[in-house]
């Protein structure tokens, strides 16, 4: 627990924290006074007076702020010069210092996707298993490494995928290991119709599993129907299998009476499994199957770039689609959105498995942190930017009064949500 709140602080520290640096940095280079920057709100914990700026950090850490001179129309203070006032700056000015902080976090989602992907190892794909009558059949064997594909480097196995795809159904030339020595084959993708895709017959995956059982625990559904370590799983029902995706692939359309044909020993032996069900799943959690070997490798410098910004804009495209379900209505707000202790739970799960999890998690998050400050909501910096629209096509800035006003109303909704939130995760805790 302790721990958790831990990381959730100093998280929380550093998407705020450099959130407010793009607006003060882009403040700053517009000229613009800036008379504090703040990490949190209410009672200050520790000031630092800088030759015009106070760098305060403050006791309550959800949020921050850059308190800029001509912020508030209606102060005045005769010692600032007018044209370091923000409304003294042109309205696209003051529109790209709104939109500093959302970048930032945009920034540092990006920058840290690119560097998980440099600091981690991708297991090699392999060749899980193909399918009879398919061309991957009649040129890859369970365990083959997958190395390129038409030249790209392959680290993921939505690249093969993708490769696929592109092929169109042309010639594609891939570049395999098998059994240590490199070589490449040759082969065209064919359409399939009902999955609306090119396919090849192959499963590709990080593990290629045999046949061959390795008993996880004595408590297990296989050792209740009676198999060992070392028994090859060769047939179920009456369609033969040599690997472990096979077997999975096999009991997915086995009815409620399935046997197993089982060698051991050079003898082969029929089983009965009376909850083809039970086996299934307890497969699929947890292979109980000898594997091939697992093999990894780093990407270079530019393959880094390609598949962080990749990461990148799929975590964007997750956020599009996430918020379309909210907007047709498919996904409840209260059910979509985390309040402290949902994101605190979730940093922590993060934490917990590694390094790598744990900052794909706060990339995520400051991605999130970003666009949703870009919704032209009262009190977040999208409403900021929706007034500098507003003034461009009127001609004149909203009244002073009324933005004001807008703004204290926003925030007070923006507040109650967040303790509406935090009770429902707080109230799901004891359920």
């Amino acid at each position: 627990m302790i721990i958790t709140l831990l990381v959730f602080v100093g998280s929380l520290l550093l998407l705020v924290g450099f959130h407010e640096v793009g607006h003060f940095a882009a403040a700053k280079a517009f000229g613009v006074y800036v008379i504090e920057f703040a990490i949190g709100f209410g009672p200050r914990l520790a000031t630092v007076r800088g030759k015009e700026t106070q760098y305060s950090i403050r006791a309550i850490p959800f949020g921050g702020y850059v308190r800029m001179a001509g912020e508030d129309r209606r102060e005045t203070d005769e010692t600032i010069a007018p044209e370091r006032l923000l409304y003294s700056k042109p309205p696209g000015v003051r529109a790209l210092i709104s939109l500093a902080g959302p970048a930032a976090n945009l920034l540092l989602a990006l920058v840290v996707s690119i560097v998980v992907v440099w600091s981690v190892e991708f297991p090699i794909v392999q060749v899980a298993d193909t399918i009879a009558g398919t061309p991957a059949a009649e040129v890859f064997r369970p365990g083959d490494r997958i190395f390129e594909v038409d030249g790209r480097r392959i680290y993921l196995q939505d690249q093969i995928s993708e490769s696929i795809q592109r092929s169109g159904g042309g010639e594609m030339a891939i570049a395999i290991e098998r059994e240590g020595a490199h070589e490449t084959v040759r082969l065209h993708a064919i359409y399939e119709d009902e999955e609306e895709r090119y396919v090849v017959g192959a499963y590709f995956h990080s593990v290629a599993y045999t046949n061959e059982i390795v008993l996880p625990s004595l408590d297990s559904y296989l050792t209740t129907l009676g198999l060992r370590d070392g028994d090859r799983i060769t047939a179920v029902d009456d369609r033969e299998v040599g690997t472990g995706v096979g077997i999975l692939v096999a009991l997915e359309s086995a009815t409620a009476e399935t046997s197993l044909v089982v060698l051991r020993d050079g003898e082969s032996l029929e089983m009965e499994v009376l909850h083809p069900g039970k086996l299934l799943e307890e497969i699929s959690i947890s292979p109980p199957f000898a594997n091939l070997g697992v093999d990894a490798r780093r990407t270079g410098f530019v393959d880094g770039l390609v598949l962080g910004s990749g990461q990148f804009a799929e975590y964007t495209r997750m956020m599009g689609d996430f918020a379309r379900q909210i907007v047709t209505g498919r996904v409840a707000p209260t059910d979509a959105l985390q309040g402290p202790v949902g994101v605190a739970r979730i940093l922590g799960q993060g934490f917990r498995l590694g390094p790598a999890v744990f900052f794909q998690v706060l990339a995520f998050l400051s991605l999130n942190f970003g666009l949703l400050n870009l919704i032209p909501f009262p009190g977040l910096d999208g409403s900021r930017i929706g007034f500098v629209l507003y003034e461009k096509i009127r001609g004149r800035p909203i009244p002073v009064e009324r933005e004001g006003l807008i703004h204290a109303v926003g925030f007070v909704i923006l507040i109650g949500l967040m303790l509406l939130v935090t009770y429902k995760d707080l109230a799901g805790l004891f359920r």
